[in-house]
C-alpha cells in the first residue's frame, strides 16, 4: 500500500479587517520533501538553520538511513543513528537534491557524536552559523536500563557541536554547563549590537518528573516549562550572559524566566521584528493534546503575549491521533503569500493502534509534518 498526503485546509482561526479568512493548512510540497526513499528516510527533529549561501541545514533526531523497502513501502521499527542532518539547497524542495549527513563511526554513525561509546549520544537542538562555523546545541544523553520510549537520561553537560561551512564536516565539540537549563530552543542574531540571543528551557512542575520520568520532564517540558534568555557576542560563542530579570549577568544562578506555563516544548524564532515563541498542548501519547500555539514579544527578554492557537493537528489512524511534539517555525521559508512554514513531529499511534507489525512500520508515522501559517494570524490580537 502506498501512502499519499495532499494539501488541504484544516481550520479557520480568524479573519483580516477586510474579512478574508486566515487559515493554516498542510503544505504538500514540504511534506513530500520528507517522504524520501533513500538516505535519510524518517525521524523526528526537523529543526532548521538558515545558512549564508541560502541553503538550510535540517537537524534530525533518531533517524532511519537507507532502510526503506520499496516493495512494501515500510521501514524496520528501529532506527540506525541517534541524529542526522539534511543539507537542502536554496529554494529547492526536490528531496533528491538534498544531501544526507551522517558520521563514519566507529559504531553508530550519527552525524554529531562526541563519544565512541554508543551508550552516549546527542539529540540536536537549534543552532546558528557564525562566519565559517555552524554551532549546534547538543543535548547530552545516554541509554538507560528502563527501555521503551523513555529509556534514556541526561549524561552531563550539554555541548556545542561545531561544523565547518561550507564543507559541512564536524570539526569539534565544546562543553556547556548551564545549571540544568537546555539552551537549544532558539538562536537569534542581533546584527545591530552584534549579539546572539539564545533561548533555553528549565521545567516548572517537579511532579511531572514523577509521572513521566526525569528525562521526559527535563527534555520536553511535560508538566510545565520556564523559558530563559541568554546572549553572547557574535565573535565569542563561549562566554554567555544570562537575563536576571533586569540586567545581563555572567552568573547563570541569577537567571530568571522570561515566560512560564502553560507553555510546553518551546521554540523561538524572529519573524519580522518580533520574537515568536511556539509551543504545544501536552502530548505524551496517542489521543492527547493536539494544539500548537504561538506567542509574541517585542523583546528577547519578554514579556510574551498569551498563547494563540494557530493549528490543530489532523493526522489520524483508525480514528486515533498520534503522539506529537517539537513544533518549529522556519522564518527562512516564508512564501509569497506571507505564510510561514511550521513543522511538527509525530511518533506513531501506539497504545491506540499497533504501529510495529512483524518488525515493520509505516514511515509516515515517524516523519515530520509541514503546515503553512499566515503571518497575520500570528500577529493579530
Amino acid at each position: 500500500m502506498k501512502f499519499f498526503i495532499t494539501a488541504f485546509i484544516v481550520i479557520t482561526f480568524c479573519t483580516t479587517q477586510k474579512g478574508e479568512a486566515q487559515v493554516s493548512y498542510k503544505d504538500s510540497t514540504a511534506i513530500k520533501f520528507f517522504q524520501r526513499t533513500n538516505g535519510w528516510v524518517a525521524s523526528d527533529g526537523a529543526l532548521s538553520i538558515p545558512l549564508s549561501d541560502g541553503s538550510s541545514l535540517w537537524l534530525m533526531g533518531d533517524s532511519h538511513i537507507n532502510d526503506y523497502d520499496t516493495v512494501t513501502n515500510t521501514l524496520p521499527c528501529l532506527f540506525q543513528v541517534r541524529n542526522a542532518a539534511l543539507h537542502q539547497p536554496a529554494n529547492d524542495w526536490n528531496w533528491h537534491d538534498t544531501k544526507t549527513l551522517i558520521g563514519n563511526g566507529p559504531g553508530i554513525k550519527s552525524y554529531l557524536k562526541n563519544n565512541t561509546d554508543d551508550k552516549y549520544f546527542c539529540w540536536p537542538g537549534m543552532g546558528i552559523q557564525l562566519k565559517d562555523t555552524i554551532y549546534v546545541y547538543c543535548a547530552s544523553l545516554k541509554n538507560t536500563d528502563a527501555g521503551g520510549a523513555f529509556g534514556f537520561a541526561g549524561a552531563g553537560d550539554d555541548y556545542w557541536a561545531k561544523i565547518k561551512f561550507p564543507e559541512m564536516t564536524v570539526v569539534g565539540y565544546t562543553n556547556l554547563d548551564f545549571n540544568g537549563i537546555g539552551f537549544g530552543a532558539g538562536f537569534i542574531t542581533d546584527d545591530k549590537n552584534e549579539f546572539v540571543y539564545a533561548f533555553g528551557q528549565r521545567f516548572g512542575k517537579a511532579d511531572s518528573a514523577k509521572v513521566w520520568g526525569d528525562t521526559a520532564h527535563n527534555l520536553f517540558g511535560w508538566g510545565g516549562t520556564d523559558l530563559y534568555t541568554a546572549r553572547f557576542h557574535v565573535n565569542d560563542p563561549y562566554n554567555w550572559y544570562f537575563w536576571d530579570g533586569a540586567n545581563w549577568n555572567t552568573d547563570i544562578a541569577t537567571a530568571k524566566p522570561v515566560a512560564k506555563e502553560p507553555y510546553v516544548a518551546f521554540h523561538v524564532v524572529k519573524v519580522k521584528d518580533k520574537f515568536v515563541l511556539t509551543s504545544t498542548a501536552l502530548s505524551v501519547g496517542c489521543d492527547q493534546g493536539r494544539q500548537i500555539f504561538t506567542a509574541v514579544s517585542k523583546n528577547a527578554t519578554g514579556p510574551f503575549s498569551k498563547p494563540k492557537l494557530v493549528y490543530t493537528i489532523d493526522d489520524t489512524l483508525q480514528g486515533h491521533y498520534p503522539f506529537f511534539y517539537t513544533p518549529a517555525l522556519h522564518p527562512e521559508f516564508i512564501n509569497n503569500k506571507k505564510e510561514i512554514l511550521l513543522t511538527y513531529c509525530i511518533n506513531g499511534y501506539d497504545k491506540c493502534v499497533e504501529g510495529c507489525i512483524k518488525g515493520r512500520m509505516n514511515p509516515d508515522h515517524y516523519r515530520p509534518k509541514a503546515v503553512r501559517v499566515p503571518i497575520k494570524m500570528i500577529f493579530e490580537e
